[in-house]
């Protein structure tokens, strides 16, 4: 039953995470953007840090199924994973800095998904390439820290 419970949250986090695009915002000054797209790397880091609470090995992935706490902690951490793309496009970044996050958020989010077949089916091969996804995602969100640095607008003709 409470695997069921968890699986439903993830889905309605996810969902809720996708949103829509809200109307158009004025671009906030660099500064403002900036700060903004560190924190959500920020953000990103610590749940990339999280999701290794699952292992890498299907023993350690099945213990931390089993684990409510585990489970729980996973949960939190592949529902952000899980909105990615809608936290990169609430920080008013450039486009050259939006799309540096593409690839992470493509590993990320499909890491996500994994992570809900994981906790529905109690599948630890699942997590375990949850697991692996994030893992592909983390040099991709050290290319995203670089065009955030550099990302200046104006400079490359963006607004």
């Amino acid at each position: 039953m409470w695997r069921a419970t968890v699986a439903a949250a993830l889905l309605a986090a996810t969902a809720a995470a996708c949103g829509g695009p809200g109307g158009a915002r004025p671009a906030p000054p660099p500064a403002q953007w900036q700060a903004n797209a560190r924190q959500v790397v920020e953000q990103l880091r610590g749940d990339v840090a999280t999701v290794s609470i699952g292992g890498t090995t299907r023993t350690a992935a099945a213990r931390a199924l089993a684990d409510v706490s585990d489970l729980y902690g996973l949960l939190v951490a592949y529902s952000d994973l899980g909105g990615c793309r809608a936290m990169v496009g609430g920080i008013g970044a450039p486009d050259s800095v939006v799309t540096a996050f593409d690839p992470v958020c493509t590993h990320l989010q499909r890491a996500a998904a994994l992570f809900g077949v994981a906790a529905r089916r109690n599948d630890a091969a699942a997590l375990v390439r949850a697991g692996r996804e994030v893992g592909l995602a983390q040099p991709h969100l050290v290319r995203a820290m670089l065009a955030i640095s550099r990302g200046q607008p104006g400079a490359r003709g963006e607004k």
